[in-house]
């Protein structure tokens, strides 16, 4: 420390760092360290899942042009959201956003080592597109509040992270239509829409306002993933319908679905809307049977 204290001048000062500042540093290094861990995770997982050979230095690059457009899509990410720096949140929204783009990026980085020729970038102007649509379902939703808890910031990272589900099922099967993105789009809102109506009929108008929250994000992670699944079992089956017909006569349906615009996936709609209202009525009998006297 002496060698140290000569070899300053007279105009150097010793900065003196608090616990709360070292905590901060320590935190934001675990958090580089976790979010390098999880982009790793993501890469050797799609890797292995999608039997691609990759050396080392081809994963190093992959993760490279990941972080890449992954830095894009949060700088897009984060003023959809509308996220102000200046906030207590802003940590949590950053982290949320930054979550949700990265099921985007590697969504993409899937779709394009499966099918090269076949697989779509989402154009970042389409995420704030979509989200502008979703709001215009009901624009008070996502007003913003001063006071207490910001539900409409809630209710955008919740639309945002739901993006790049939808958006790989209509990689999985875009049931040949001529504007994919519209049909995430109609996704989105029909999941958006399910997720709200089951939201309040869960949570009571007594409720404060972390409750209603906590009960909103839940239900949208719920609607979502129903949504998925839904979607999944009807695409298997229409794609098994195809399959199972003569050649000649398959490519004649086909070519009539793309010159009629698509396939219609309406009973993808009314499966979803069908397993969110069973998922209640389980909801309430799993509760109903708790409170029954053992």
């Amino acid at each position: 420390m002496q060698s140290l204290d000569a070899s300053l001048d007279d105009d150097s000062a010793i900065v003196e760092v608090d616990a709360d500042e070292l905590r901060r540093v320590a935190g934001a290094e675990v958090r580089r360290r976790c979010a390098g861990l999880k982009l790793a995770s993501r890469i050797v997982g799609l890797a292995t899942a999608t039997s691609a050979e990759l050396d080392d230095e081809e994963l190093l690059r992959s993760m490279t042009e990941v972080m890449r457009r992954l830095s894009s899509l949060r700088q897009v990410g984060l003023a959809v959201v509308g996220a102000d720096k200046d906030s207590p949140d802003f940590p949590s929204v950053f982290n949320a956003v930054t979550s949700a783009m990265l099921d985007v990026v590697t969504e993409e980085w899937k779709w394009r080592r499966v099918y090269p020729d076949k697989s779509r970038l989402l154009p970042p102007g389409m995420i704030a597109k979509l989200l502008d649509a979703t709001v215009k379902m009901q624009p008070e939703r996502f007003e913003r509040d001063s006071a207490g808890v910001d539900m409409a910031t809630a209710r955008r990272l919740c639309v945002l992270e739901a993006i790049p589900k939808l958006y790989g099922l209509v990689n999985l099967f875009d049931y040949y239509q001529t504007n994919p993105d519209a049909m995430v789009g109609r996704l989105l809102r029909a999941a958006v829409e399910q997720a709200e109506m089951h939201a309040s009929l869960l949570a009571s108008a007594a409720a404060p306002a972390f409750a209603e929250q906590a009960v909103l994000q839940r239900m949208y992670g719920v609607s979502v993933g129903l949504m998925c699944e839904v979607y999944k079992a009807a695409a298997y089956r229409d794609v098994l319908r195809l399959r199972e017909m003569p050649e000649l006569d398959r490519s004649v349906v086909i070519a009539q679905y793309e010159h009629l615009g698509g396939m219609k996936y309406d009973h993808v709609l009314d499966g979803h809307r069908a397993a969110m209202d069973r998922m209640l009525d389980t909801a309430n009998l799993i509760l109903e049977s708790r409170q029954r006297p053992q």
